[in-house]
């Protein structure tokens, strides 16, 4: 279901988490270039990861280890336990949609 995926040995990220490089070249790769990072969301686990999303200009949803102290938690726009917590719709996302099996 992903359009595409930027690894961190990727030519365009010259500087690893807490830079931005990452989020920046996936902002860039979709299929009509560059997507205003405003308009994109990021789940990430670590607070490196945070930053550097924050850093973009990107809304970033953390889904920390548990044992993470919570004071690592204050730069995400939202924590969560679990990605099953996630509702889209509190982010302007069309619902979940049941799949039959």
């Amino acid at each position: 279901m992903m359009h595409h995926i930027v690894n961190g040995d990727d030519p365009e990220v010259k500087q690893g988490k807490s830079s931005p490089d990452i989020f920046l070249a996936a902002a860039r790769r979709f299929e009509d270039g560059l997507v205003d990072p405003c308009k994109i969301l990021v789940f990430e686990d670590a607070p490196a990861g945070v930053t550097a999303a924050k850093k973009a200009g990107i809304s970033v949803v953390m889904v920390p280890d548990p044992g993470l102290d919570s004071s690592y938690h204050s730069g995400a726009d939202q924590v969560l336990s679990s990605l099953l917590d996630f509702k889209p719709t509190e982010w302007a996302l069309p619902p979940f949609q049941d799949v039959a099996s």
